[in-house]
């Protein structure tokens, strides 16, 4: 099996150009990913590759987004705002849609759901979804006992703070919601496997990624007959 394409593009986020990861072939069938939040998109973003090269492989085309502030991004964390966040995941999915003359179909991940409802595309799919106070608590959580404050993102502004602690995921028309076996949260399908946003360490899973790479390819066929 050939290696799925891998390229770089930037489209206009707030503060500026931002990177978009593609994976796969250019005149394939969309899909936009939305990633998790702060250090969760460290420990799941082997798993949010292997997703992405899975589908890839299977005939899509796959975009991952730096946001303001994260990854590859010139705008400093401080910088960076909530609202700034929904404007980022809103023109990356123009971006894509221009690039392939059709809506990408929306893919969120963990925290990635409190942001995707900004997102314009012909459905939407999330894994894993989480209220935004939740992952507040957890990044709380991280000074305790001697650790980093925020997990290391003790720069983030006041007011990001407080949206994400504020946040939840919107309603959406055309959503399948996939969790882990584990999670007691309402889903459409539930997976085995582990929760790698929960290790101290980043790590994949094979099986997961295969999993949600099938899940993600059936659904993207029932938006398109949609």
């Amino acid at each position: 099996m050939s290696v799925p394409a891998q390229s770089y593009a930037q489209y206009q986020a707030a503060n500026g150009p931002e990177w978009l990861l593609r994976i796969g072939d250019p005149e394939a069938a969309p899909i936009l990913f939305v990633p998790p939040l702060f250090e969760e998109m460290n420990r799941t973003r082997a798993l949010l590759v292997a997703t992405m090269r899975g589908l890839a492989a299977d005939g899509h085309c796959c975009w991952l987004p730096d946001l303001s502030g994260t990854g590859e991004s010139l705008t400093s964390l401080p910088e960076a705002k909530w609202d700034d966040w929904r404007h980022d995941v809103t023109n990356a999915s123009k971006h894509v849609a221009v690039a392939h003359g059709q809506a990408p179909l929306i893919a969120a991940i963990r925290g990635g759901c409190l942001l995707d409802d900004a997102a314009t595309g012909s459905g939407h799919w999330r894994f894993a979804p989480v209220p935004g106070a939740s992952l507040a608590r957890d990044l709380d959580r991280a000074s305790l006992g001697g650790g980093a404050e925020w997990a290391g993102y003790h720069d983030a502004s006041a007011v990001l703070r407080q949206a994400l602690a504020a946040a939840v995921p919107a309603g959406v028309e055309l959503l399948r919601t996939v969790r882990l076996s584990t999670d007691a949260g309402a889903a459409d399908a539930k997976l085995e496997g582990p929760a790698l946003w929960r290790r101290s360490e980043p790590g994949n899973s094979s099986e997961v990624a295969a999993a949600l790479a099938r899940d993600i390819a059936e659904w993207r066929q029932t938006c398109a007959a949609s």
